[in-house]
This record gives C-alpha cells, structure tokens and sequence, in this order.
C-alpha cells in the first residue's frame, strides 16, 4: 500500500489533502522541515508539497526527495512558470494548482502507482 506524507503547514490545505487522500484509501502522514528525508528509504511513497511554504519551496528538498525515489507533488496557489520549471528540474513530478489539487487527488495517485 502507497503511503502519502504532506509536507504542509497550511491548516486548511492539509486538512483538504489529508481527507482526500485517506478517502481515496491510503494512509497519511504530515511531515515538517525538520523531518529528515532518509527516514523514507525502500517505502512507496507519494509527497505532496506545498511550494508556497517557503521552508518546503527549496531545490534541495525536493532534489532530495526524488533521491528517495519517491514521487513528488508540488502544490502551489498560482504557478509560476520560473519557480515550476526550476523544481520539476529538481524532480517535483508535477506541480498542481492549490484549487484543484484536492479534487484531482484520486486521479493523480492512480496515475502515479499504476
């Protein structure tokens, strides 16, 4: 079973996330900036990020999460094409926009397992 870990601080987000996701079937986890990547090794694991979260939006995480070999979803409130192309260099598999992140959820996770 894929297990989700947020990386998300916005109360209102997370709690929109985390429900779809445990609704469509997977178990959840929230992490911070102190949560060390390593912990991760050898789990099936979907991130999901939120870029607007300055201590999340850095190339080192998200370089490092891929490292993991884990997917990696970026969240952002309105993407911008600089910051977009610079993370999916860094290994953010893809980058939704914050309004329909929540909607998109069972869809994304599907396509991203399968």
């Amino acid at each position: 079973m894929y297990k989700i870990i947020l990386f998300i601080k916005d109360f209102e987000l997370g709690s929109k996330v985390s429900a779809a996701c445990v609704d469509a079937g997977y178990s959840v986890e929230f992490s911070d900036e102190n949560t060390d990547p390593s912990l991760f090794n050898g789990q099936n694991l979907i991130v999901f990020v939120d870029l607007d979260e300055k201590v999340f939006a850095s190339v080192g995480l998200i370089s490092e999460l891929k490292r993991r070999e884990l997917k990696v979803v970026g969240i952002m409130k309105k993407i911008k094409n600089k910051e977009r192309v610079k993370l999916q260099t860094a290994g953010c598999d893809i980058i939704f926009p914050q309004s329909s992140i929540v909607r998109n959820i069972p869809k994304l996770i599907k396509e991203m397992v399968d």
